[in-house]
């Protein structure tokens, strides 16, 4: 009777221990970094939302998308819409993506879901899925990565702002005739950082669809500006979220580009991984160089006179891709 009783004493217990453990894990509250009522106003949270930085070299970094095995990601990016990236597993390369003003590349060397070869055409936004699975526009890309966030296009009210104690994040949320925006700030190194944010469609019977949702985590400072130590994006598909989850090693602001200075002939102007650095992308980069030069200009009326401008800034090497060992696939935005 009695090892019945302390049977049965111990069972309670077990039963007391595991409803408790949730309350036990459960983070403290974090609370606001200001007074009630001293709420920052919705403009000074709005102009965090652009990057404070014009263009951030990421040299080894690890991304998932959904279940897939962990890859090496390394990239750089310059607002407002160049972009060169790649993404690898053991030194190999699955998929590399860059695009400027003048158009972009894609070389699908071994990823899943589009044929192998080398994709290329006139500036279009569709190719980005291919390397991060979020069909982002340019620009919102290039804003994500420099530490920033996409933001609602049109004219908005602000309909929300509170205080989540729970992620000690401000949160603002913005409504247009077309869709709602929540916007997530961070109080970081005495300044407000764009720390989230979730995109819904307003369809015709006013209803709400999610588009995507992404999160800065760990903002930390990183030379003279804060950045995530960790970004997450997520957008719905099916019963289940597409997610693609980027983990930062090595974040270098604002690097040089050596956009004034021509490159020289066969000189490296690309960025690698440490991890892959003999995988041969150097080769790749130095190919895209060719006829990067503007062209000559013998139309100059004397030796003394200056050149005529070009009508657009010259993109560095950097955000070229070419096709070499790889089969040319034409636009993949126009098949």
């Amino acid at each position: 009777m009695r090892t019945r009783r302390v049977s049965s004493c111990i069972a309670c217990l077990g039963w007391l221990v595991l409803a408790a453990a949730p309350m036990a894990c459960r983070p403290p509250a974090v609370e606001a970094p200001y007074a009630v009522g001293q709420a920052p106003a919705p403009a000074l949270l709005l102009a965090a939302v652009a990057p404070r930085i014009s263009a951030l070299q990421v040299s080894s970094a690890k991304v998932r998308i959904n279940r897939s095995p962990q890859a090496n990601l390394m990239f750089l990016a310059q607002k407002p819409g160049r972009f060169s990236g790649q993404v690898q597993i053991a030194g190999r390369e699955l998929v590399s993506l860059a695009f400027s003003e003048d158009g972009y590349a894609l070389r699908n060397v071994a990823a899943d879901g589009l044929p192998t070869g080398y994709y290329a055409g006139p500036p279009a936004d569709c190719a980005i899925r291919q390397l991060i699975g979020v069909p982002f526009a340019a620009e919102e890309l290039i804003a994500l990565v420099l530490g920033g966030a996409p933001r609602v296009a049109g004219a908005f009210e602000v309909v929300e702002q509170r205080w989540d104690r729970r992620l000690g994040h401000e949160v603002l949320r913005l409504r247009t005739a077309s869709a709602e925006q929540e916007l997530r700030f961070a109080w970081v190194a005495g300044a407000w950082w764009v720390a989230g944010s979730t995109l819904w469609q307003r369809g015709a019977d006013g209803g709400l669809t999610r588009l995507w949702s992404l999160l800065h985590e760990d903002l930390r400072q990183v030379d003279a500006t804060i950045l995530p130590a960790r970004t997450r994006i997520s957008r719905p598909a099916g019963r289940r979220d597409e997610r693609v989850v980027i983990t930062y090693r090595t974040q270098i602001p604002e690097p040089d580009l050596g956009e004034d200075e021509p490159a020289a002939a066969g000189e490296d102007e690309g960025w690698e991984d440490e991890d892959t650095a003999a995988a041969g992308d150097d080769d790749d980069g130095d190919a895209g160089d060719a006829g990067d030069a503007p062209a000559g200009g013998a139309e100059a009326p004397s030796p003394a006179a200056a050149p005529a401008p070009s009508a657009s800034p010259r993109v560095p090497p950097q955000f070229k891709l070419d096709g070499a060992g790889l089969t040319p696939r034409g636009d993949l935005c126009r098949r």
